[in-house]
């Protein structure tokens, strides 16, 4: 085990992509190690890493994604949102969070979200007489609140590598899971805002109107439907996530060009393919990362790591405060999805043991995951805000602690009460 991985890890150090890191790792390990692995073995497992009916939900819903923000579905949410509490002391920064869990029941991609709504906030923010680091902190912080709140790539991801031959983790209950902690997420995130707008006197924006509030909300009518008619339709069973996605894609073409107008018949084929190159990404990752799981447990790592935490303690809130510090470390040098394939398959046994809730566990591992794309040297999210306001890192950093202890405050009391994430599931069970 640590062979394999301190092959992965050295290829990491140097730059090397995730995909391509972890892939080459399995491929030296199965050639140096004598376990008498095949190579056409590792290539089946990577093939069948990708071959999955709820993985199909992913292009959809990175499509319509696309969709909204080139539908002008974004910008709608951004003037609704800025009608209803821009006028007030840091209204700005509300808008953000708002806007992000409005687009949140959409597209689910927290690196896509942070792009659309921060190309159009943080130029906003700082023309309003805001921070600049702060702009970029709010913007960065309440993107996270996209995988949590469903549908989110993250809860199809766990629940593929999650589900056993005799046992199915259901995508419909993750969804459902996510719902509260996500509208909790964004709570938490409105009051650190609150605290900074009095501490810091941030501006306050025009005064609004109910005239002006029923304009914004007429414009965002549609838009605003979009993630109820989503969302509706997987909690009423009327489909499945993966028929979700395709609804929601349906839906982003017929506002987007029939009733927006704003995308053009020519316009779809560089969305299809923007499209295609972030799901090729995704499911590159996870085929490799699949692969590399199978390793693991093909020379007993899961074993290896009962031993470990029974050695430690028997009492499965010492195993969950024990994980969240280990997927937090872990997050802040690998890809969210690549970790999450290859622990919760190793993790599976130990959450059996202690009787740990897959569904809950799920939750707590997407809110760490999210924690991970904060924080450097990966902080992807710290990446994306930089590239499309050219804002420097370290202005970001140092307004972003406040909202680090936000997720984190979120992260300890779903994890403690699994009632808050289980709720929504087992009242429709």
């Amino acid at each position: 085990m640590l062979l394999l991985v301190g092959i992965m890890i050295a290829l990491l150090l140097t730059g090397m992509p995730v995909a391509f890191a972890i892939g080459i790792a399995s491929v030296v390990y199965i050639l140096l190690s004598g376990a008498g692995i095949q190579p056409m073995v590792l290539a089946q497992m990577t093939v069948s890493g990708a071959d999955s009916f709820i993985l199909m939900a992913v292009p959809f819903f990175i499509f319509a994604g696309e969709l909204m923000n080139a539908g002008g579905i974004t910008r709608r949410l951004v003037a609704f949102a800025e009608a209803a509490v821009g006028g007030i002391r840091g209204g700005l920064a509300y808008v953000v969070i708002i806007v992000n869990m409005i687009m949140a029941g959409v597209s689910g991609a927290a690196i896509a979200d942070a792009a659309a709504v921060g190309s159009v906030m943080i130029p906003s923010m700082v023309r309003s007489g805001y921070r600049r680091g702060f702009a970029g902190a709010v913007n960065a912080a309440a993107a996270t609140v996209g995988p949590v709140v469903p549908p989110s790539v993250g809860f199809i991801i766990y629940a593929s590598v999650a589900s056993t031959p005799s046992m199915t983790v259901s995508v419909d209950k993750l969804f459902l899971a996510g719902a509260i902690p996500g509208v909790i997420l964004g709570l938490y995130m409105m009051a650190v805002c609150w605290i900074v707008a009095r501490r810091s006197n941030l501006p306050r924006g025009e005064r609004t109107s109910l005239w002006k509030f029923l304009l914004g909300l007429k414009d965002a009518l549609l838009a605003l439907l979009m993630p109820v008619i989503i969302l509706g339709g997987i909690v009423g069973g009327v489909v499945t996530p993966t028929e979700a996605g395709v609804l929601a894609v349906l839906y982003g073409l017929f506002v987007g060009v029939v009733v927006y107008r704003e995308i053009k018949p020519r316009d779809l084929p560089y969305l299809l393919a923007k499209s295609a190159k972030q799901t090729a990404l995704i499911m590159f990752i996870i085929a490799t990362a699949k692969a590399f799981g199978w390793l693991l447990t093909f020379i007993g790592a899961p074993e290896m790591l009962m031993s470990g935490f029974g050695s430690i303690s028997d009492q499965a809130w010492v195993f969950l405060l024990i994980m969240n510090v280990m997927i937090i470390f872990l997050g802040c040098f690998m890809e969210g999805g690549s970790l999450m394939i290859i622990l919760t398959p190793l993790l599976l046994p130990a959450l059996m043991k202690y009787n740990i809730d897959l569904i809950h566990f799920g939750v707590v591992f997407q809110l760490n995951i999210m924690i991970g794309l904060l924080t450097p040297p990966i902080g992807m999210l710290l990446y994306v805000i930089t590239g499309v306001s050219n804002v420097p890192m370290n202005e970001i950093l140092k307004d972003l602690w406040p909202f680090l202890i936000a997720i984190l405050l979120v992260l300890l009391l779903i994890t403690y009460i699994p009632a808050i994430t289980l709720f929504l599931p087992n009242l429709v069970t």
